[in-house]
């Protein structure tokens, strides 16, 4: 299994990311977690990361998940496209709605533990790789549900990695220290990033850069 998880884009570790794509990678991206967005904001945001992944030679590719509710198989045939899916940040509760009522939840898991992508997420999407979303939810509102999307209620992260992302450390996201605080007082086991930083899962090593 490979992973690159950071609190904001690719760190100051690009050439990590790079080198974990090989040659000739097909990158697809999953910007639900900024469909709480106004249009223009979203559609904004998601060409800001569009110019990160060009700067390093990537074309990538929006794997929207909306299309695919209610129909996993139509989005496993999808997501078999890519070598490398990034998931990207905006609100963790929304995204982890999105994933589920796709089934993107169980297939990004299934594909990455089997070695046929490398999972790659910044801020929400490093966040939804963890056993739980506890402590988010002084950060992200869980009350957002975009139109189009199930009401549901959901606490539970992909469980790629066995511990809590705090993410964007030492910065001015008004979450951080709340979430640490209550990550603490359960005894729930935890790794903050700051901007710079990144986790990289590589088979069974587990390092944090």
């Amino acid at each position: 299994m490979q992973l690159f998880l950071s609190s904001y884009r690719f760190g100051d570790y690009s050439d990590v990311f790079l080198e974990m794509l090989g040659e000739d990678p097909v990158v697809g991206v999953i910007n639900n977690a900024k469909d709480g967005k106004t249009p223009e904001e979203r559609a904004k945001s998601v060409q800001e990361l569009s110019a990160s992944f060009q700067e390093l030679g990537i074309r990538p590719h929006e794997v929207d998940l909306r299309p695919f509710f209610g129909r996993p198989e139509l989005l496993r045939a999808e997501l078999e496209k890519y070598s490398a899916i990034w998931v990207a940040g905006g609100n963790t509760f929304v995204l982890r709605r999105a994933l589920k009522a796709s089934g993107g939840d169980e297939l990004l898991c299934e594909l990455a533990q089997a070695g046929k992508l490398v999972y790659g997420g910044e801020s929400a999407g490093a966040v939804i790789a963890t056993p739980t979303l506890q402590g988010v939810e002084f950060g992200d509102d869980p009350d957002v549900v975009p139109a189009g999307y199930p009401d549901e209620d959901l606490w539970d992260g992909l469980k790629l990695v066995p511990y809590s992302i705090v993410p964007h450390y030492e910065s001015d996201w008004e979450g951080c220290e709340r979430m640490i605080e209550v990550l603490e007082e359960d005894n729930i086991p935890y790794k903050t990033l700051n901007d710079h930083q990144v986790i990289v899962v590589n088979g069974g090593e587990d390092e944090r850069l």
